[in-house]
């Protein structure tokens, strides 16, 4: 089946690259790897890019995933912050099982390395990562309703700075091998939803 063609071609490239890098992983390696031919890959990606950009929609599907269970309405919004860092890290950690190493963010990864591209690639990347952010500033702007932090904190600014320092901390959760540091971006919650100065 044709389909079936293609999402193999999409999850073996997606855990080349989460394993090395987009521009480190040659179309040989996941032709190789999926068991097909250019002409077959070529089918379905016409370039390099696209293929990329493939895999960051498949990403974007995990990670969405991750934020629809978390932010569910059944506990407090500031509670849904935490309880996705705690299954971010989760993902982490299985992924540090399966590779042996703590690869750091799916997505984080592929848009620092896809962000200086033009075109298409760069305006999927900023609708991800807008989408992203708005499940932090949605729970954001609820808890200032429910006055669990101050009036004057802008959500979208907070749900930024805490989209931000999430990917700060898996980059150094990556640079040390240990998702666990991620974790301290609950404790940091409280300055990263306070207002501006």
């Amino acid at each position: 089946m044709p389909g079936d063609t293609r999402e193999r071609i999409v999850a073996v490239a997606r855990d080349l690259v989460h394993g090395a890098s987009l521009s480190a992983v040659s179309i040989d390696d996941v032709c190789r790897a999926a068991g097909v031919h250019k002409g077959s890959l070529y089918h379905f990606f016409p370039s390099k890019d696209a293929l990329g950009a493939a895999v960051l929609e498949l990403n974007w599907a995990m990670m969405s995933t991750v934020l629809d269970e978390a932010f569910a309405d059944d506990v407090a919004p500031l509670t849904r912050i935490d309880r996705f860092v705690d299954g971010f890290v989760r993902m982490l950690t299985l992924t540090r099982r399966q590779m042996d190493i703590t690869p750091g963010c799916p997505l984080g990864n592929l848009t620092a390395e896809l962000a200086a591209r033009q075109g298409d690639i760069r305006a999927r990347l900023v609708r991800i990562l807008q989408a992203w952010t708005r499940y932090f500033a949605d729970a954001i702007s609820e808890a200032r309703g429910r006055g669990e932090i101050e009036p004057t904190v802008d959500p979208n600014a907070a749900a930024t700075r805490v989209l931000a320092h999430l990917q700060g901390l898996a980059l150094l959760a990556k640079a040390h091998d240990d998702p666990d540091l991620v974790l301290s971006l609950k404790d940091d919650l409280p300055v990263l939803l306070s207002p501006a100065r």
